[in-house]
């Protein structure tokens, strides 16, 4: 379907820090605290969690694959106190505390996050690849296209279009 503005591929970035502070917001007990350390390559999550005591952990992240609007996140050498081995299958364990609208957890230790909740409903995009780069993320989004929005107050947060203003 033909839209208003069309598009081959676009280069993005993503911003480490930016990123690192919206993973913030999704933090739940018995997390205590989450890290993301973006490098040439590798994506390095460190953090504690609380279970009587505050155990401390890292979790790497050699890639991130596109696969049209998700992204699969492959959680690899998970490991606690700085090098004790992580059994995979007690991420399965933190499934019920994923925000469902946002992420969900597949086997084997791999997070599936979902183009959807950061674009908005008339702008249609796949993801073509993700490479994992000093400071952040580089994406490359595939054909794809956008129409205006919709006229309405909700889409512009009530401030008048153009064609209102005097």
């Amino acid at each position: 379907m033909p839209r208003f503005v069309e598009w081959d591929s676009l280069e993005i970035r993503v911003n480490g820090e930016k990123l690192n502070a919206f993973v913030q917001t999704m933090r739940v007990p018995p997390i205590e605290r989450l890290q993301l350390d973006f490098q040439n390559g590798l994506l390095r999550v460190s953090g504690s969690v609380r279970k009587f005591i505050s155990v401390p952990f890292t979790v790497d992240v050699p890639q991130i694959e596109a696969r049209g609007r998700n992204v699969h996140v492959p959680l690899r050498s998970a490991s606690a106190f700085g090098g004790i081995p992580i059994p995979q299958f007690l991420f399965g364990l933190m499934k019920s505390r994923l925000p469902p609208n946002l992420v969900r957890y597949e086997d084997p230790a791999t997070l599936i996050v979902s183009l959807d909740r950061f674009l908005p409903s008339f702008i249609d995009a796949e993801i073509q690849k993700v490479w994992i780069i000093d400071g952040g993320l580089a994406v490359t989004v595939g054909r794809g296209g956008a129409d205006l929005p919709e006229d309405t107050e909700e889409n512009n947060g009530g401030t008048p279009n153009r064609d209102q203003r005097g």
